[in-house]
C-alpha cells in the first residue's frame, strides 16, 4: 500500500521539488530586479521629461513678465507724455509692441491704462479723440461682452493704446476697474508694485473657449535728472499684456519634442483647471493620463503674485513607448527552464549536474545584462551633464546679447551726448563686469581727447591726452596690452595699475569720436568690448549728428543768433506761459541805421563784419531766459520774459549807448561809429497775441527811425490820429 511503501520510495521525489523551488526561486528574483530596474528607468525618465515642460511654461511666463517690465520703463521714460504729444506717443508704443509681438507671439495684448482723475475725465476724453480716436470714450463693462458709458466716479483706468490694432474698437476706453475679475488684480499691481496677474477671463473680442490671463505693473514718471538713483515721482497708470494660456503653453512646449507627457495647469488662488493637453489626440489612448507606477509631478509657479499648478502625468502612449518585455521574458524562459529541468530529471537523474551548470550559466548572463545597462545609465548622465553645460553657455551669450541691446536701446533713447555718457557709466559694467574704464571724447577744437565718462575702481588718471599718446588711435585699430606683454602700453594708460588692459577707437561715419580704453576684467570679455565700442560710438554719432542739426536749424549761420522760425516758436510759448503766470513780456526790435548805404560804400563783408559786432553786442547784454534772434536783413529782436514797459525801454537804451560807442574793423579798415534804432513793445499792454506784438514792436521802430534814428520808441498806448 501507499502507506506502507518504503521511505526509499517517497524520497525519490525530493530531489525534483527542490529542482523545482530552486528554479522558480531564482526566476522569480531575477524578474523582480529587472521590472525594477525598468521602473526606476522610466520613472527618472519621466521626470527629466516633465521637469523640461514645466520649465519651458515657466520660462515662457517669467519672459512676458520682462517684456511687460520692458514695456513698462518705457513708457516710464517717454518724454512725449512729459510734454502731452499723445500721438507721437502712440506711434511709438505701437511700433514698441509690435516688435515684441514679432517675438513673442502668445502676446494677444499689449497696451497702456493711464490713470484719470475723474475731473480731468473730458479733457482726457477730447485728447485722445482728436490724437488717437474720433470715436474715444471712457467705458464700462456691461457683463455680457459689451461696453457701456462710464457712470461719474472719481478715477478711471481706460485703455488708451492698444496693440494689435483690430483689438482696439473692442476694448479701447474699456475702464478696466469697472471689471469684476480684473479690478482686484489692478488695485493689487497699484498697491504693491509688482506685476500683478489676474484670474483667466473672457475677453470681449476673444473666442467663447479662449481664456486669458491679464498683467498689471504700475508705471511712474521717470525723473527728469542725470541721477539714476532719483525716485519716480507722478503715478502715470499702468501696462498691462494679456494672453491666451492655452497659446502660450502650446507655444512654450511646442519647441519640445513630443514625449507623451500630459500637463494640466491649475490657477490656485481661484481652484480651476486652466489648461490641459496631452501629446496625442485626445480620442486616442495614448492621450489619457494615467499613472502605470510612476508618480505625477507638480510644482507651484509664481505668476505676478498668483500661484498656478503645473503638474505632468504619463500616458498611455509614454508607457507603451517604453514598456520592455524583457523582465516578463525572463520570467516565462525560467518557468521552462524549470519546467524542463524538472522533467529531465524525471527522465534522467543523472544529468542533474549539466541541468545546474546550464542555469548558473544562464544567471552569469544575467548579471552581464544588468551591467549593460548600468553602462548605460552611466553613459545617459554623462551625455546629460554634457546638454546642461552647452545649455548654460547658450544662455549666458543670449545674455550678453540682449544686454549688449538694452544699452544699444537706451544709448539711442538718450536726447543729448550727456545723457547717453552717464548710460554708458550705467551699463558697460553690466556688460564687461569686474572691469574700470574711461570713455574719451575727441575736442576738435583742442584737438585732445578729453575723459567724458568712467566705470569702476581704476579709472584713469590722465583726463585729457593727444591721438599721438594712444596706439590704437595711431593704427586705427584696438589695441590689447596682456600679461604676457607682447604690446607696448600706450603712452596715456603708462600709469595704471592694471596689466591687462584694452583701447579700442570708436568711430562712425569714417571719423574717429573717441576712445574707450577698458582695464581688468576677464580676458575673454575683451572680444565682446570690440562690439560694445562698436554700439556706443554709433550711437554717440547719431547724437552728436541730431544736437548739430538741431543748432543748424534754429541758428542763423551769419550771426550765431536764433532764427526767425525759433524766435516765433519761442514767442508764442512765452506768451502762454506769461498769460498762465499773468505776467508781461517784453520785445526790443532793432534796425542798424543806414544799413544799406553802409553796405554800398564799404562792401557787403564789412556789412556781415558788422552784422556780427551787433549781434555779438546783444548777446552779451542778455540775461537768463532772453532769446535774442534775427527777424531779418538787419532787423534783429530780443525776447525778454518778464519784463515791464520801463525795464524793457532802459534795456533798449543800453544797447543804443553801447552801440554808439562800438569800434568795428574790417581788414584792418574802421569802419566808423555805428547806430542803431530800437522799438519797444510789451504782452499784454500793447498787444494781445505774438502777432499783435511783432507788429506793435515794428510800428515802434519804424516811429524811431521817423523821429531820426539813433533813439529808442515805445508803442504809443493813445489811439492814433487819422
Amino acid at each position: 500500500m501507499r502507506d506502507g511503501a518504503p521511505p526509499k520510495d517517497s524520497r525519490r521525489f525530493l530531489p525534483l521539488l527542490v529542482t523545482a523551488v530552486l528554479g522558480a526561486a531564482v526566476t522569480v528574483g531575477v524578474f523582480l530586479v529587472f521590472s525594477n530596474l525598468e521602473h526606476d528607468q522610466f520613472s527618472k525618465e519621466f521626470d527629466a521629461l516633465a521637469a523640461d515642460r514645466i520649465e519651458a511654461i515657466n520660462a515662457a511666463m517669467k519672459e512676458n513678465l520682462l517684456e511687460l517690465r520692458l514695456i513698462a520703463d518705457y513708457v516710464s521714460a517717454s518724454s512725449e507724455l512729459s510734454h502731452g504729444e499723445t500721438a507721437s506717443f502712440v506711434q511709438e508704443f505701437g511700433r514698441l509692441a509690435r516688435r515684441i509681438s514679432a517675438h513673442e507671439t502668445d502676446l494677444q495684448v499689449i497696451g497702456f491704462i493711464p490713470s484719470v482723475p475723474g475731473r480731468q475725465r473730458d479733457s482726457f476724453e477730447t485728447l485722445l479723440r482728436t490724437s488717437v480716436d474720433a470715436g474715444f470714450a471712457i467705458r464700462d463693462s456691461s457683463g455680457n461682452g459689451t461696453l457701456k458709458p462710464s457712470a461719474p466716479r472719481d478715477g478711471y483706468f481706460p485703455i488708451a493704446v492698444t496693440e494689435p490694432e483690430q483689438y482696439a474698437g473692442s476694448v479701447l476706453g474699456l475702464d478696466v476697474a469697472s471689471v469684476p475679475a480684473l479690478n482686484d488684480s489692478l488695485r493689487h499691481a497699484l498697491a504693491s508694485g509688482n506685476a500683478t496677474a489676474s484670474a483667466a477671463v473672457d475677453l470681449p473680442f476673444s473666442e467663447a473657449q479662449s481664456r486669458v490671463v491679464w498683467v498689471f505693473r504700475q508705471v511712474h514718471r521717470s525723473a527728469r535728472v542725470s541721477d539714476p538713483t532719483a525716485n519716480r515721482t507722478g503715478l502715470l497708470g499702468v501696462c498691462v499684456i494679456a494672453f491666451p494660456i492655452r497659446q502660450m503653453v502650446h507655444d512654450a512646449l511646442n519647441t519640445l519634442s513630443p514625449a507623451g507627457i500630459a500637463v494640466t495647469v491649475s490657477d490656485g488662488a481661484a481652484p480651476a483647471r486652466l489648461y490641459e493637453l496631452a501629446e496625442g489626440p485626445a480620442d486616442t489612448p495614448g492621450a489619457v493620463r494615467v499613472s502605470g507606477g510612476i508618480s505625477p509631478r507638480t510644482r507651484v509657479l509664481d505668476v505676478g503674485e498668483r500661484s498656478w499648478t503645473v503638474t505632468a502625468y504619463p500616458t498611455t502612449a509614454f508607457l507603451s513607448r517604453h514598456r520592455s518585455w524583457q523582465s516578463y521574458t525572463i520570467l516565462v524562459g525560467g518557468l521552462l527552464l524549470t519546467a524542463l529541468a524538472a522533467i529531465v530529471f524525471l527522465g534522467r537523474l543523472r544529468r542533474t549536474e549539466q541541468v545546474e551548470d546550464e542555469v548558473a550559466a544562464r544567471t552569469r548572463e544575467l548579471a552581464e545584462e544588468i551591467s549593460k545597462h548600468e553602462a548605460l545609465e552611466k553613459a545617459l548622465a554623462e551625455s546629460r551633464s554634457t546638454l546642461t553645460g552647452q545649455v548654460n553657455q547658450l544662455n549666458e551669450q543670449n545674455k550678453q546679447i540682449q544686454l549688449l541691446t538694452d544699452i544699444g536701446d537706451a544709448l539711442q533713447s538718450c536726447l543729448t551726448v550727456e545723457e547717453a555718457y552717464a548710460t554708458v557709466s550705467r551699463q558697460v559694467p553690466r556688460l564687461l563686469p569686474g572691469s574700470s574704464g574711461t570713455l574719451f571724447i575727441h575736442d576738435a577744437t583742442k584737438s585732445l581727447f578729453l575723459s567724458s565718462a568712467e566705470w569702476g575702481a581704476h579709472r584713469s588718471a590722465i583726463p585729457a591726452f593727444k591721438a599721438e599718446d594712444c596706439w590704437a588711435l595711431r593704427r586705427g585699430k584696438p589695441h590689447a596690452v596682456t600679461a604676457a606683454g607682447t604690446n607696448l602700453p600706450c603712452p596715456h594708460a603708462a600709469g595704471a595699475s592694471e596689466a591687462r588692459s584694452l583701447c579700442l577707437p570708436l568711430s562712425a561715419s569714417g571719423r574717429t569720436i573717441g576712445l574707450l580704453q577698458v582695464t581688468g576684467g576677464a580676458e575673454s570679455a575683451h572680444a565682446y568690448a570690440e562690439s560694445v565700442a562698436e554700439h556706443v560710438g554709433l550711437a554717440l554719432s547719431n547724437i552728436m549728428l541730431r544736437s548739430d542739426l538741431r543748432q543748424l536749424s534754429i541758428h542763423d549761420p551769419l550771426t550765431g543768433l536764433f532764427n526767425r522760425r525759433y524766435m516765433e516758436e519761442s514767442l508764442e510759448t512765452e506768451i502762454r506761459r506769461a498769460e498762465r503766470k499773468k505776467q508781461p513780456i517784453g520785445v526790443i526790435m532793432l534796425d542798424i541805421d543806414h544799413f544799406k548805404a553802409f553796405n554800398d560804400g564799404f562792401g557787403h563783408a564789412a556789412g556781415d563784419q558788422m552784422l556780427r559786432a551787433i549781434a555779438g553786442l546783444v548777446q552779451s547784454r542778455l540775461r537768463a531766459g532772453d532769446i535774442a534772434c534775427r527777424f531779418g536783413g538787419e532787423e534783429m529782436v530780443l525776447i525778454l520774459p518778464e519784463a515791464t514797459v520801463e525795464a524793457a525801454r532802459h534795456r533798449a537804451e543800453d544797447l543804443r549807448a553801447r552801440a554808439k560807442r562800438l569800434q568795428v574793423h574790417h581788414e584792418d579798415t574802421p569802419l566808423g561809429q555805428v547806430t542803431i534804432s530800437l522799438g519797444v513793445a510789451v504782452y499784454p499792454t500793447h498787444a494781445a497775441n505774438r502777432d499783435e506784438l511783432l507788429g506793435a514792436a515794428d510800428v515802434a521802430l519804424y516811429k524811431a527811425k521817423e523821429e531820426g534814428r539813433d533813439r529808442v520808441a515805445v508803442v504809443s498806448t493813445e489811439p492814433a490820429d487819422d
